[in-house]
């Protein structure tokens, strides 16, 4: 009775933290939008001069007038800012400079190429740190946990890119095992997807070793196996879930990282993906461009703060429980 009598309540306060989290939500977006804005405004760079010079139009003070005309810099910048930002609500970022195309399809293509090789490394990192973590930490001080943290420790000191090229150097150039570069078929992912997670890989190797290990040295777990109670056993129903909420918030953070910061693999792979399209972007002043990719990044960015605080309550019954405690 005393449960159902505090359902209203607790249905209650559910909606007004949905309610806070959309709140929180839709105004760090439009101070992202406001950020957008003003850098491109701020930058030292005429944004008319810069569309004549990259559409090969002579700049002269007659087509500049034209220009400023043309993309509304003469009206104030408040005014400006709200033109934007109710064209970018209804999916108009405007064309791109250098390809004369409309921006938001383009962003989203390229995205798409990013988004593919992101979950293909995600899926690497957690098919091959998971067992490894395991194993070198119930198999603690043996040989394979030793070359499990050698690996580990080698792993993360590698620079991609220099581990990008030897990959293409090894299974492309000398095997013909796998493409050099470029997207054919499901074989151009197996190099990119190894080279952005190998250094991951060994990353949270060593984290879900060292949460293992701080659950197996706890007094509840030494009393469980005194009484012969298998170590797997133990790791599958008890540690590993028990030291799940610190890994997967690093995990949700990593694959924001994945999806925004997979530059360097795309520039060694020729894969064209948003990183590469904002690098152009920015070497070219395309500001379209520019002002569409910082949008979706912080678009990712603040769906993954919302994920990282929900992630606890879905995993750890005791998190829920404090929180309709409250």
């Amino acid at each position: 009775m005393k449960s159902l009598a505090a359902a209203p309540f607790l249905l209650r306060t559910m909606k007004k933290d949905l309610l806070k989290k959309i709140v929180s939500f839709l105004a760090a977006l439009l101070m992202i939008s406001v950020l957008t804005f003003l850098l491109a405004k701020l930058s030292s760079a005429d944004q008319a001069e810069n569309y004549l010079r990259v559409s090969k139009i002579q700049v002269t003070p007659q087509s500049l007038e034209k220009a400023r005309d043309y993309l509304g810099l003469n009206q104030p910048w408040p005014q400006q800012y709200l033109g934007w930002l109710t064209k970018a609500l209804r999916g108009d970022f405007g064309t791109s400079y250098l390809l004369k195309v409309p921006v938001l399809p383009l962003v989203l293509e390229r995205f798409q190429s990013t988004l593919s090789l992101g979950l293909t490394s995600f899926a690497l990192i957690l098919l091959t740190s998971i067992p490894l973590g395991i194993f070198s930490a119930v198999y603690k001080d043996s040989l394979f946990d030793k070359v499990t943290r050698f690996l580990s420790f080698s792993s993360v000191s590698m620079p991609s890119f220099w581990l990008g090229y030897m990959l293409i150097v090894i299974f492309a150039v000398q095997l013909r095992w796998l493409p050099v570069s470029g997207k054919q078929d499901l074989s151009s992912l197996i190099l990119p997807s190894l080279t952005l997670s190998m250094s991951l890989i060994g990353q949270y190797t060593a984290l879900i070793r060292k949460a293992v290990l701080e659950q197996m040295n706890s007094v509840h777990v030494e009393n469980a196996l005194l009484r012969g109670v298998s170590k797997f056993f133990l790791v599958k129903n008890h540690l590993l879930r028990n030291s799940l909420p610190a890994i997967a918030t690093g995990l949700s953070l990593t694959l924001v990282y994945l999806l925004t910061g997979s530059l360097i693999v795309e520039e060694v792979f020729s894969w064209n993906g948003v990183g590469s399209l904002f690098v152009d972007a920015l070497q070219s002043v395309d500001l379209p461009i520019i002002q569409c990719c910082m949008l979706l990044f912080g678009l990712l960015f603040l769906g993954n703060n919302i994920l990282t605080q929900q992630l606890p309550l879905w995993i750890d019954p005791r998190v829920r429980k404090r929180r309709s405690n409250v």
